[in-house]
């Protein structure tokens, strides 16, 4: 799918698209055994009118626990475990006259060094702002 943003690097390692009618969810899974264990979940609605969502949601889950969620097109971060299957969640409820809506899901490695590269620009600027304020 060519619709979803990724990372420059990044390994794609669950992708899929499906139809959500009237108000119900989607339930899949998929085991995470990438190096990094930082992954992108990104949820697209891939509809075009006269189809859509009034409401659209993604979680990702295992079996004791909710790694992260978005409400609508989005992309969110997650640590995934090693070797656990993990649950992909996407519930809708379905615009127009027909409520039907086709959404898109996509989940892939954060590469490390776009991690560190984020991580180090967020205490540079901690430098600067203690500079800003004892300066």
């Amino acid at each position: 799918l060519l619709f979803l943003p990724n990372y420059v690097g990044a390994t794609l390692v669950y992708e899929t698209t499906g139809f959500i009618t009237g108000s119900s969810g989607v339930t899949s899974n998929f085991v995470a055994n990438q190096s990094p264990y930082t992954y992108q979940a990104t949820l697209a609605d891939l509809s075009t009118p006269p189809f859509g969502f009034d409401y659209l949601f993604l979680s990702i889950t295992t079996a004791t626990e909710t790694l992260g969620s978005i409400t609508g097109p989005g992309s969110f971060s997650f640590d995934a475990v090693p070797g656990v299957t993990h649950f992909v969640n996407v519930f809708g409820v379905g615009s127009g006259e027909l409520e039907i809506g086709l959404f898109g899901v996509q989940i892939s490695t954060v590469p490390i060094p776009s991690a560190l590269l984020l991580l180090g620009a967020g205490f540079v600027g901690l430098l600067g702002l203690r500079r800003n304020i004892y300066g």
